[in-house]
C-alpha cells in the first residue's frame, strides 16, 4: 500500500488493538467468522505477508482485521506490533500476514490475493508455507509464491511448481490405487 491507497480509516483510539500502542504482545489477531482464534494450525497453511511501513501500519491493519473478520481473506490474520522485531530485519516497516488453510489450494491462495488487491494494497506481496516459517526459511527463495507490486498473478517460483506436480501426482496414485482396490473388491451377493 502506498499513501496514495491507504486506508481512509480514522485512527483508532490508542488500545491494544492498534498495533503501534501494543506494549505486551509481538502480534494483534483477528480471525474469519468460521475460525476461531485458538484453532490450531493447519498442516498445509501458509500467509500472505505484506511488509507495512510503519506510518500506516493502524489504518493497515483496521483495513485488514475487518476484512479478515468479514470473511473476505482468509481464516486469520495478524499484524506486527511495534514490539515485534528481528535481527536484521527493516525498523521502517512490520508484516502483517493474511493466512490461508492450504497453500496448495491455488483457488483459495489467488482468492484471498484479489480481495486483498481490491482493498486497494498495491505494494509486493509475498506467500510463505507455516511449515517454511516452523523450519526456519527466510530471506530470498523462502517464498512459495510472490504477487508483484499492483499485481493480481501469483508468480509461482521453480520449486513450488515442483512440489506441486509431486502433490498431485501423488493424489492421482492414489485415486488410481483406490479405484484398482474398489474393482477387485469382491462383490456382495
Amino acid at each position: 500500500m502506498n499513501a496514495k491507497t491507504a486506508p481512509s480509516a480514522q485512527p483508532e483510539p490508542p488500545t491494544s488493538t492498534t498495533p503501534s500502542r501494543e506494549t505486551t504482545d509481538p502480534w494483534l489477531w483477528a480471525a474469519a467468522p468460521d475460525a476461531p482464534l485458538t484453532e490450531d494450525d493447519h498442516p498445509f497453511s501458509g500467509k500472505w505477508i505484506w511488509f507495512t511501513p510503519i506510518s500506516l501500519l493502524d489504518a493497515s491493519w483496521t483495513t485488514i482485521r475487518a476484512a479478515t473478520q468479514d470473511g473476505l481473506l482468509g481464516y486469520r490474520s495478524k499484524a506486527g506490533t511495534l514490539i515485534n522485531t528481528r535481527p536484521k530485519s527493516d525498523d521502517t516497516r512490520r508484516p502483517i500476514c493474511i493466512y490461508t488453510r492450504d497453500w496448495r489450494d491455488i483457488d483459495d491462495v489467488q482468492r484471498a490475493l484479489t480481495n486483498l488487491r481490491a482493498l486497494g494494497i498495491v505494494d509486493v506481496l509475498l506467500y510463505k508455507t507455516d511449515s517454511d516459517t516452523l523450519n526456519g526459511r527466510y530471506g530470498t527463495g523462502a517464498s512459495t509464491f510472490v504477487a508483484p507490486a499492483a499485481k493480481q498473478k501469483l508468480v509461482i517460483p521453480k520449486r513450488t511448481r515442483e512440489a506441486l506436480e509431486h502433490h498431485y501426482a501423488a493424489r492421482a496414485q492414489a485415486r488410481a490405487a483406490a479405484t484398482r482396490r474398489k474393482a477387485s473388491a469382491p462383490k456382495d451377493t
